[in-house]
């Protein structure tokens, strides 16, 4: 609750002291939030203010005074910021700006028995350093296009920050007791240097309806005070930006980074970080954001707060208030054109044709596409769903042409004077499609019950749909084709045909889909006697299953050979391990994968019937297809 406690004083806090400065970037001058734009608006005065923050808990151990053991609790370290200023452009390649900061640090100890200074809290508040900007663009580098443009902005640190000092005591202006400092906590509000540094800019906004905005920034900051013992007190930095116009509401994205020359500050790597926000930019000149940023790299040591020292006159320390997990931004910004632009348009009376395209039979209003033969080759109008165009045309005698997928095209000639506006509707009639018919009954090959699986025509926009549940038929309407019929059921090997429907022909396909482990008897299979040769008797049987099994490409079987229990119960095994092969040899032989076919032989062991009759050994002399899968 404490750590609660404290971050809403430290909003609240910024929020009084808000001054009625700033504009749209972090900078105080055109832009986003991390990024800065080069396209200027001339004579623009932007004020207002942005304000960001972050809070994170952090685990610390203490030796307790009551049982001098180690124990663990959560301190919660929160600070805050605002930025605010004034940017000027005075044309459309001069903006200046200039830019103050007020920042706040907090610590919050929780109640912890035994611990040295239990429920002890820190806090600091004071004012920043003070930048002067400006920024330079191109102005007209690229015609008379205002929608790209590159530029460079330079900016120069006056040192107005509060100083860090040790002083501590025990005063409180805030609605909790606190001990506090000057300059920060666990950051120093300012180097007490006049640093200075400056950035490439470049940025491009789309002529497009929905106009899409991207900035990219490169930049370089030369740190004028830092300890004598870093040898290049400078950083890199960059920044992009990815934006989308609907209207006032603009949501954005962003990402930045910055690397810091000396390992003094993570390490000398680049930290990344991502950002994403909206943007309300209202008539009235007001504008809104609302953002929040996410660290998206990681680096050594652990990101974890100190405390400052007199001696240590780095602004942000290598830890986490230098690039926390995570920032959350607000931002209020109101701008003023000095110079008002009034386009002047010229008024000429146009030479329109316009009119609706709609469906003949229902009336409906149909998108389509419109051409002018003869009068243009390259000219091609696709209308709206409301189906009305309007086209601006040369005097004289103009042909339109209409067409749509689906409908029978057609065209009309019109003579039109200058300055006129003429209607010219269209009523497109459906083309009549021949269709056939397909349908048929699904069982299960094994019993015969009706079954009711799923029907589809993969790689097709035809929608899926089941068999009656009474009577296992079911029946389509097709336009003339080639088409793979599939039907699945849990339980089942999938059923995949090619078939042809041909126009207003009917097409009856009766589906077995076979059963995953069940059986299929094959009756009619006979062989010499106490031999492997399959008798020629036999073999349109076997071509019932190669057929079956051409049908279901991606049915794998076992085909399982049984003897009646005549002989010795060895020679019974491999006789049916023999026919078992053979079988499978005249499958191959007829163009079946291997892969697909296992033979397998059970001898007398699994008998159907009684051996002790001609008919039950009879029965027991067979060849069975066990249905694996796919």
């Amino acid at each position: 609750m404490k750590g609660k406690k404290l971050l809403t004083f430290l909003f609240l806090l910024i929020i009084f002291n808000i001054n009625i400065f700033s504009a749209p970037s972090l900078n105080i001058n055109s832009g986003y939030i991390h990024s800065i734009d080069a396209i200027l608006k001339e004579q623009r005065l932007s004020i207002g203010f942005h304000l960001y923050g972050s809070s994170k808990d952090f685990q610390v151990s203490y030796i307790s005074s009551i049982d001098s053991a180690v124990h663990y609790c959560y301190d919660t370290y929160a600070f805050a910021s605002m930025l605010y200023g004034v940017s000027y452009s005075f044309t459309n390649w001069l903006e200046v700006n200039v830019v103050s900061s007020l920042h706040i640090d907090g610590i919050d100890t929780p109640e912890a028995a035994g611990r040295e200074n239990e429920n002890r809290n820190y806090g600091s508040y004071g004012f920043g350093d003070t930048k002067i900007g400006l920024k330079l663009t191109t102005g007209g580098f690229f015609g008379s296009t205002r929608n790209a443009d590159i530029g460079v902005y330079g900016f120069y640190n006056l040192n107005t920050g509060d100083p860090f000092d040790t002083l501590k005591n025990n005063s409180s202006s805030f609605s909790i007791d606190y001990i506090k400092n000057y300059g920060g906590i666990f950051r120093h509000f300012t180097n007490g240097g006049q640093d200075f540094g400056g950035k490439i800019l470049i940025s491009f906004l789309t002529e497009t309806q929905v106009p899409l905005g991207i900035n990219i920034n490169g930049g370089y900051t030369k740190f004028a005070k830092l300890p004598s013992s870093i040898t290049n007190p400078t950083m890199l930095d960059y920044s992009g930006t990815f934006s989308i116009r609907f209207g006032s509401f603009i949501p954005f994205i962003e990402v930045y980074g910055q690397k810091y020359m000396f390992a003094n500050l993570f390490d000398e790597r680049f930290v990344h970080n991502a950002t994403g926000g909206i943007r309300f930019d209202t008539p009235i000149g007001l504008v809104i954001d609302i953002a929040a940023d996410y660290r998206i790299s990681n680096f050594v040591p652990d990101l974890r707060p100190t405390y400052n020292s007199i001696s240590d006159s780095i602004y942000l320390n290598n830890g986490w208030e230098g690039s926390p997990d995570w920032k959350f931004f607000f931002g209020l910004t109101y701008y003023y054109d000095f110079k008002k632009e009034i386009a002047q348009i010229k008024k000429e009376l146009k030479t329109l044709i316009t009119g609706k395209i709609i469906d003949a039979e229902s009336g409906k209003p149909l998108s389509a596409i419109i051409t002018l033969p003869g009068y243009s080759e390259t000219l091609q109008i696709v209308t709206d769903s409301t189906g009305i165009y309007s086209i601006e045309v040369k005097p004289g005698s103009i042909r339109l042409r209409v067409e749509r997928e689906g409908f029978k095209w057609q065209e009309k000639g019109i003579i039109i004077e200058k300055g006129q506006t003429k209607i010219l509707d269209f009523a497109l009639n459906k083309k009549v499609i021949p269709q056939g018919t397909l349908t048929g009954k699904v069982v299960d090959k094994t019993t015969g019950e009706i079954i009711v699986p799923k029907i589809s025509f993969p790689q097709t926009d035809i929608q899926s749909f089941s068999p009656d549940p009474q009577t296992g038929v079911y029946r389509i309407n097709l336009t003339p084709g080639t088409y793979t019929i599939a039907a699945t059921l849990d339980g089942y090997v999938t059923y995949a045909q090619p078939i042809v429907i041909e126009a207003d022909k009917t097409l009856i396909l009766n589906i077995e889909m076979l059963k995953k482990g069940g059986k299929i008897t094959l009756h009619g299979i006979y062989f010499e006697s106490g031999r492997a040769t399959i008798l020629p008797t036999s073999y349109s049987v076997l071509d019932e299953a190669v057929k079956l099994l051409r049908d279901n490409p991606k049915v794998r079987i076992e085909i399982q050979g049984h003897t009646d229990s005549v002989g010795s119960e060895t020679s019974n095994l491999l006789l049916s391990q023999a026919r078992a092969e053979s079988v499978r040899s005249y499958l191959v032989s007829r163009g079946i994968d291997p892969a697909r076919i296992i033979a397998k032989g059970f001898g007398e062991s699994m008998p159907i019937a009684d051996n002790a009759t001609k008919d039950g050994r009879a029965l027991n002399r067979r060849i069975e297809f066990l249905i694996l899968g796919e």
